[in-house]
């Protein structure tokens, strides 16, 4: 059977050199394709084109569609005025990762979106966000760790009947790198994990074989994780249908 072709939404990053000063370049970390590949996909990384027909046509070649994780997402986007703890944005990252989540659903295509792409996905579906975790609750745990994220960091607990718990079980120990967070779940979407503290870590899209935005970074844990690498397992088959 042929491999499914997974599309990963590239990121942007500033090159300063004197040369290149202001230019942007297309940036994933290598960890995705990585996750993807071991998980027997082929992974296809995208670059951010301002044009809509372009973006169909990428999507269109491909079977499936990763959302990375990346820099936080402009409050204006789901109709809300920026915080002062809110972060770095990019309007052409937002409305390029926007419009391939929302074209992916029209195509009824498998999405997993990843830490600021779980955020994207709940945004693209009319879900709000919290600009700094701080925001949301006076007792949070730790949510964006000193270690490296192939180190585990809180647990997270899984509501039943969900995808999420069919991979990981009621509870399991994850890494964290976020400060912003799922507030007002989208509508056609559930919370299917919670912290401690009652961050939202998964969201699902309710009716749907695999439409699963997850809050921490499996993709740095995929290596030498069994059962995360399992999330990627399931994502990629649900691309073969």
């Amino acid at each position: 059977m042929k491999k499914p072709l997974i599309a990963i939404a590239g990121g942007i990053v500033k090159d300063f050199r004197i040369e290149f000063a202001g230019e942007d370049y297309t940036r994933v970390n290598n960890n995705y394709p990585r996750a993807i590949a071991e998980a027997e996909g082929i992974p296809v990384i995208l670059p951010l084109i301002n044009d809509i027909d372009i973006l169909l046509d990428q999507l269109s070649a491909c079977d499936g569609l990763l959302l990375p994780g990346g820099i936080d997402v402009n409050p204006l986007s789901y109709k809300e005025l920026p915080r002062p703890l809110l972060g770095n944005c990019n309007d052409l990252v937002d409305w390029y990762h926007i419009n391939l989540a929302q074209k992916a659903l029209e195509l009824n295509m498998p999405i997993l979106g990843i830490c600021r792409g779980c955020q994207i996905l709940n945004v693209s579906c009319g879900g709000t966000l919290h600009q700094d975790i701080s925001y949301a609750t006076d007792s949070p745990i730790l949510h964006k760790q000193e270690s490296h994220l192939s180190e585990k960091c809180h647990p997270v607990y899984i509501e039943e009947n969900s995808i999420v718990h069919e991979i990981f079980g009621d509870s399991y120990i994850v890494n964290s790198a976020h400060h912003q967070a799922v507030k007002e779940v989208a509508p056609n979407f559930k919370n299917t994990a919670v912290s401690p503290d009652g961050i939202i870590e998964a969201i699902e899209m309710i009716n749907k074989p695999f439409v699963v935005g997850i809050q921490w970074h499996p993709e740095m844990m995929a290596a030498h994780d069994t059962t995360t690498l399992n999330l990627f397992k399931r994502f990629v088959y649900s691309c073969k249908d």
